[in-house]
């Protein structure tokens, strides 16, 4: 069984000053200190895994953690600061728009606790 996904050094910065907010988590500065200085918020910094072929992976955390923000960086419905993402060995940031609509489509999906799920199905069902 090989990788199917492989995510590397993925990081998100909302915000305008993005670079001085990279600099500050970087420099172990806290995410309200980079807001106040910055007016950046950090969703992601330095996420880095590999799920693979029929793994399961599950990804868990408090609330406003950065879990939806890492799923949508995945998909690329939000785009990465920085860092790498491969889905079955492509890049995901050199996908054309189609590509990406066949890889949505095909590869990923989401499934988000308690919200639209039915529950007589399994989660495989239900996505």
């Amino acid at each position: 069984m090989g990788t199917i996904l492989k995510v590397s050094h993925l990081t998100k910065i909302f915000g305008k000053k993005q670079k001085a907010a990279l600099q500050m988590v970087k420099e172990a500065k806290s995410k309200t200190e980079i807001l106040e200085k910055t007016g950046c918020t950090v969703g992601v910094y330095d996420a880095n895994f590999e799920v693979q072929e029929g793994e399961i992976f599950v990804i868990m955390g408090l609330s406003g953690s950065g879990k939806s923000t890492l799923i949508r960086l995945i998909n690329r419905l939000i785009e990465p600061s920085s860092g790498a993402i491969e889905i079955n060995g492509q890049n995901v940031s050199e996908m054309t728009a189609n590509e990406l609509r066949e890889v949505r489509r095909h590869s990923v999906n989401m499934v988000f606790q308690n919200f639209g799920l039915f529950p007589h199905k399994t989660i495989l069902e239900n996505t």
